[in-house]
């Protein structure tokens, strides 16, 4: 059921219960509950799951407010209360369509806030290269991709909706963890701390037309930024963007559909004409070495764990010896648990 549907059967709701006629006003309350339990689909919604639920009873018990001050002579009151309800219960299907916005880092954590609506989270986890080929490795991942045309780097963004940080934390984690298939795929995800990803969107988003053809070329003249949806080694969504430093934080999140849907490998091969990927660094040694000793215990994976004040120096058990943040580490660690 759409959400258009949802807001007509509660507006007749509301009519219905003004001219005396509770029992067909109940009839279409309980209609909009039976409907919201629709089973939703995706890795987010799959991770959202846990948050839903008491997210649309707080939306239900709004509008139910507004029916009560409907019956209490109320003007003002059900039309602010049924507003919050609505907003409430239609929130997983809104928030993808609400432009990108400024967000925040999250103290001592991998966590970025949204300025505007704090339920709204993110994570940026950056795509080090392994000795595979770098557009290869890439697209075997899942999810939301931002590639710099110009730097040659790509990043990760996971999102989610929750109520408190350790929340978040759990949810944007879960969906770094799945976002490549298992096992080595040539490439790795370094999850960035929130005040590194900050950095790196630090910028001013001019979006810019996109198109495909049949050769995978979506980056148009000018894009400094590609956002990609992929999904099974397929570009679902896309948008580009042209960037300039700015002293804020913006994490993009609008993407829209296109004409054809091109292979990621395709897309990235042809960015590859005009970019340089990346080489493989110390970094890429020590996240190879954590992808090859899944399951086994940490004092094993590590040859040198030493604390340094905010940071750590690690050193894995072929790497040289590297210096990351604490929750940068811990969320390594959780990736490739």
């Amino acid at each position: 059921m759409g959400w258009k549907s949802k807001a007509l059967a509660i507006l007749l709701g509301l009519v219905f219960l003004g001219g005396g006629l509770w029992p067909v006003s109940l009839v279409c309350f309980a209609f909009v509950l039976i409907s919201g339990k629709s089973r939703s689909v995706g890795k987010e919604a799959k991770s959202n799951k846990g948050f839903l639920a008491p997210l649309r009873a707080v939306g239900i018990v709004f509008i139910l407010l507004a029916v009560v001050a409907v019956s209490a002579g109320g003007t003002l009151s059900p039309i602010v209360f049924l507003a919050i309800g609505a907003t409430i219960v239609t929130w997983p299907r809104l928030r993808p369509g609400i432009p990108g916005g400024g967000v925040r880092p999250h103290k001592d954590s991998v966590l970025l806030q949204s300025k505007y609506i704090p339920i709204s989270w993110s994570a940026v986890a950056e795509l080090k290269p392994g000795t595979d080929s770098y557009p290869r490795a890439v697209s075997s991942f899942d999810g939301r991709l931002a590639v710099f045309t110009g730097q040659g780097k790509a990043y990760l963004i996971a999102s989610c909706t929750a109520l408190s940080p350790r929340e978040a934390e759990s949810k944007l984690l879960t969906l770094l963890r799945s976002a490549p298939p298992r096992g080595n795929v040539g490439a790795y995800l370094l999850p960035l701390e929130a005040s590194g990803a900050q950095e790196v969107f630090k910028l001013k988003l001019s979006p810019i037309k996109i198109t495909s053809d049949s050769e995978g070329n979506l980056s148009p003249p000018g894009c400094g930024l590609l956002l990609l949806d992929c999904s099974k080694g397929v570009v679902r969504k896309a948008a580009a963007f042209a960037v300039e430093a700015a002293e804020s934080a913006t994490i993009p999140s609008r993407t829209f559909d296109l004409v054809s849907a091109p292979l990621t490998w395709e897309v990235l091969e042809s960015l590859g004409r005009r970019t340089s990927w990346p080489d493989p660094d110390s970094v890429s040694i020590l996240l190879d070495s954590f992808v090859a000793t899944r399951g086994v215990p940490l004092g094993e994976r590590l040859k040198s764990l030493e604390g340094a004040g905010a940071e750590l120096k690690v050193q894995s058990l072929a790497g040289d010896q590297l210096k990351l943040s604490r929750p940068q580490f811990r969320a390594i660690v959780s990736i490739y648990s």
